[in-house]
């Protein structure tokens, strides 16, 4: 993503990325750490 290494640009990624973690597209291994889930 094309953004500026900042506390709250990271949160805001984090918050968008949450969402398909929850509908099951992406999982979350560990705390921040998001990836596609195989199919």
């Amino acid at each position: 993503m094309d953004l500026e290494i900042a506390p709250s640009n990271v949160n805001n990624v984090r918050l968008k990325l949450k969402r398909p973690a929850e509908r099951g597209i992406l999982i979350e291994p560990e705390q921040g750490l998001f990836t596609k889930l195989q199919s």
